[in-house]
């Protein structure tokens, strides 16, 4: 038996991300308003919360929605991470700074890196940190491999 449905759907990449969020709508709001995400869909609890939705961003497909202890599947604490997610995009500048506008916890200035990606840090305030890097140089995986191997001996000095 021979199958003509594509196993990964189309406008989705083989790995999604998934958000547990104390405040779902706030956090569709904030996503849109600062990395300019879009609702695919949403499935909303009888207190009108999206329980879970998913969102496009650039090229990429997020989903989020509330936690569920019962599952194990919590929303980050004040004095932890679990992760940080790496958004490129086309104004790492512009994106820190609707940031910042739209609430969030913390922003670390932009700055470029050695690899060739001017990058910025946003905690969201919803616990989640985002990296959100702009390729401002071209440069090959060796060559940053190599510099940032340089970069990692001057910070040990």
């Amino acid at each position: 038996m021979t199958s003509t449905v594509n196993p990964i759907p189309d406008g989705y990449h083989s790995i999604t991300c998934f958000l547990a969020v104390p405040d779902a709508n706030a956090a569709i709001d904030f996503y849109a308003a600062v990395f300019g995400a879009k609702v695919l869909s949403r499935n909303d609890g009888p207190d009108g919360q999206a329980v879970h939705a998913e969102l496009a961003i650039g090229d990429s497909t997020i989903q989020l929605g509330m936690p569920l202890p019962d599952h194990g599947v919590l929303a980050p604490a004040d004095d932890w991470v679990h992760t940080s997610i790496v958004h490129y995009c086309t104004d790492t500048d512009a994106v820190v700074a609707a940031a910042r506008a739209h609430g969030a916890r913390r922003t670390e200035e932009p700055q470029t890196f050695v690899t060739g990606d001017r990058y910025g840090l946003v905690m969201d305030p919803f616990g989640h940190r985002w990296v959100v890097m702009t390729r401002v140089e071209d440069v090959s995986r060796e060559e940053a491999e190599r510099r940032v191997n340089e970069w990692m001996v001057s910070q040990a000095s």
